[in-house]
């Protein structure tokens, strides 16, 4: 296992932060036994002990007693008791540092207090080994409902909800606390962390196997402090308790202006749902749904996914080189900024556009320079990684993308901008000179129409102002789920023609 997948240090003062932030400091004076089951180099427990140094409390042997790490790295424990030596002048206990795997290896002690920072990485981006030695544990927490869809969707599913639902579950005392940095998408995503949502994890008590309800009690998300670099994902702290059922709405905060403003934050409809996110709890329209008449071909897609092979498949400025029918015109943000249906980038489709099928390799040989193109190409396209490509890939057909299906050349799109956005402008794309637009990976979604009439109506449907305000408080705005179809097909209340 590569040990340092999904590594987020915590900044000194940001630990410090979170300790005060939550009185963990004076809990721990009052004799709480205190717990970082992701530790690291020790950022909490250390951040404790300047604290106490500040304070002029003495760092007894009883209080380090009841300061516990977990950490997986060696090398990280062995600098964490360096610098507690070398800042404190004392030995740090090693009974109370504990080199195992939270999630993998049984721990034998119970905690008043888990506070830390788990690994955040999505479970699709770990080493092969460690995930197959992670799904029994994924399934025994209900985060994936079977063995397929932990290969297949819900590998978005982030490891730091499975290292959740194992510490909440196994390392807390009746009705303990845990306060950790998180990603949001733990309370936002879609269907990957649904499994997350349902507040009930595997866990033991006293020793005894039980499920435990846990409840997540108060949520600080930060919004302009950095309080980790190079992290482009949307985070939180967040306090949990166990052996308590969940309740809605949920005290949520967000800095605005160096404040910490209050907002209310609920399920959108089904208890698992995405949160959102209000001010207050009147601005709540519990007819929230907006009914869209859709035929069972037409529903929302994210455009064309080269799945890393950006530099192959998509082209500034049209091929000469490349057969004509193959190339089509791909969606770019300068036709929302310029106003303008001009293509400023091309995608290339070895595809059947009446059927959506790739093209075979006999078809291919009919093309001499598209098969010496993507033969020059074969090794970096075969190189690509994805469970449903290494399908295609092994099966031969090594030059295909996803998201390509009949749905992609049908005439019209109805396409918005889908990743990193604030506002919803939804826009109908026919084609270039017969050749189809394309929307680019998860930046673009669309609606497939099949006649013009039927692209305008949606779209007319689509500009309803309630849809933005539903995305805005679904947490989207500015982050990469602002309008995926995903959420698109919470909100719209698909029914056939």
């Amino acid at each position: 296992m590569n040990e340092h997948i999904g590594q987020v240090f915590t900044p000194p003062k940001w630990a410090e932060w979170l300790i005060n932030k939550w009185n963990i400091f004076d809990a721990w004076l009052d004799g709480a036994h205190i717990c970082d089951p992701t530790a690291g180099q020790g950022a909490f427990p250390l951040a404790m002990l300047h604290i106490a140094r500040q304070k002029g409390v003495r760092i007894t042997s009883e209080r380090l007693s009841r300061l516990t790490l977990i950490e997986i790295v060696p090398s990280h424990i062995e600098r964490f008791s360096e610098n507690v030596k070398r800042e404190f002048g004392v030995d740090f206990p090693a009974s109370q540092i504990f080199c195992q795997d939270v999630i993998t290896e049984a721990h034998k002690k119970e905690y008043d207090i888990l506070v830390g920072n788990p690994p955040w990485a999505n479970f699709g981006d770990l080493p092969t080994a460690y995930k197959a030695r992670l799904k029994p544990f994924f399934l025994q927490e209900e985060l994936v409902p079977d063995r397929q869809k932990t290969l297949l969707g819900s590998s978005r599913t982030d490891i730091a909800a499975l290292v959740l639902k194992v510490v909440l579950g196994r390392l807390l005392k009746r009705n303990g606390v845990g306060y950790f940095y998180l990603p949001t998408s733990l309370f936002f995503g879609d269907g990957a962390h649904s499994g997350f949502r349902n507040y009930r994890t595997k866990g033991t008590l006293n020793g005894v196997n039980a499920y435990r309800d846990f409840a997540v009690d108060t949520v600080y998300e930060f919004t302009s402090t950095k309080v980790f670099e190079r992290v482009g994902t949307s985070y939180c702290c967040a306090k949990f308790q166990v052996d308590k059922p969940q309740e809605f709405p949920i005290s949520y905060f967000r800095e605005l202006d160096g404040e910490w403003i209050e907002y209310k934050a609920l399920p959108f409809k089904n208890p698992t749902d995405p949160w959102r996110v209000v001010q207050n709890l009147d601005d709540l329209n519990t007819n929230t749904m907006i009914d869209i008449r859709l035929t069972s071909e037409q529903k929302p897609r994210q455009g064309v996914n080269t799945c890393g092979a950006n530099s192959i498949f998509i082209f500034d400025h049209k091929p000469s080189y490349l057969p004509e029918q193959f190339l089509y015109p791909l969606v770019t943000k300068e036709m929302w900024r310029q106003n303008t249906l001009l293509p400023h980038k091309w995608i290339l489709l070895p595809y059947h556009p009446q059927t959506g099928k790739p093209l075979t390799w006999d078809e291919i040989e009919q093309w001499k320079t598209l098969k010496v193109y993507l033969q020059n190409a074969q090794e970096v396209l075969k190189s690509r990684k994805g469970t449903f490509l290494r399908t295609a890939i092994n099966k031969g057909s090594w030059w295909v993308l996803l998201g390509v299906g009949s749905y992609a050349f049908a005439p019209f799109k109805v396409i918005w901008q889908a990743y990193g956005k604030s506002d919803f402008t939804p826009i109908v794309l026919s084609n270039i000179d017969g050749q189809m637009w394309q929307g680019n990976q998860a930046m673009h979604a669309f609606i497939p129409c099949w006649t013009e009439t039927d692209a305008q109506r949606i779209k007319t449907l689509l500009e309803n102002p309630e849809i933005p305000t539903l995305l805005r408080q679904l947490n989207g705005a500015g982050k990469c789920n602002w309008a995926q179809p995903g959420k698109i097909k919470k909100i719209l209340a698909f029914s056939g023609s």
